[in-house]
């Protein structure tokens, strides 16, 4: 039995960092025997979604969506370009299990914590979480909202609340939600791109982590994912 491992992500025609960290993740994980293959395929990049399987002679593969939260692409797009008819597709003597998103993963509050600290946070300062959200789909904000929840239960820091690009409350209100506390923003995003750069600037009261998304320990939470829809 050969397997495969398929990193799906949404990638960027109009910024090439939008896909560098999960090239970065799949060059980790081809060498630790995860899977006798670890392909990538991209919404917005080659090699697309819908070719993603091209070539590929595996018998099992899992496909991880490379995305910080369950919604559109995850439960619609990824199924839909790929040919999937859910968590589990057999066809033509080939399995292909679909994860939840990474996202979604318990270690990434562990994560962002992380992420914090190496910006200076302190316990008695604040930390927010930033998501993009979406008015349109309520699951966008969910898995940030599960995380800020995680990172309260820790006790790390006197302040945790989720800020979001396209919803409220948004990046401006944290000077208000911090109440005077130091704040330290973690994007909650895939990778430096777009969205990150389009808000991420450092000042004297509001300092930004590296996003979420390109911490090594992702690679351990793909495999786990990996292996728990083996399971």
């Amino acid at each position: 039995m050969s397997t495969a491992l398929v990193l799906a992500a949404h990638g960027s025609h109009l910024d090439p960092r939008s896909s560098e960290a999960v090239r970065v993740h799949a060059r980790a994980l081809a060498g630790t025997g995860v899977a006798d293959e670890v392909l990538l395929a991209f919404w917005k990049e080659e090699p697309s979604l819908a070719r993603a399987l091209d070539g590929c002679t595996a018998s099992e593969v899992t496909v991880v969506p490379f995305f910080m939260s369950e919604g559109y692409f995850t439960s619609e797009v990824i199924p839909a370009e790929m040919g999937l008819d859910g968590p589990v597709t057999r066809r033509e003597g080939r399995t292909v299990r679909l994860t939840r998103p990474v996202g979604v993963h318990p270690a990434l509050a562990e994560v962002v914590v992380e992420r914090a600290l190496e910006a200076g946070a302190t316990p008695d300062g604040a930390v927010f979480v930033l998501g993009h959200g979406t008015p349109r789909n309520a699951a966008s904000a969910g898995a940030v909202a599960e995380q800020v929840e995680r990172i309260r239960a820790l006790d790390r820091f006197a302040h945790v609340a989720a800020v979001y690009t396209d919803q409220d409350p948004s990046v401006a209100s944290i000077p208000a939600l911090a109440g005077g506390r130091s704040a330290v923003v973690v994007p909650y995003f895939a990778s430096d791109g777009w969205h990150v750069g389009q808000v991420a600037t450092d000042t004297d009261a509001v300092r930004y982590a590296a996003p979420a998304g390109t911490h090594p320990a992702l690679e351990n939470v793909i495999a786990d994912l990996a292996r728990e829809a083996a399971g």
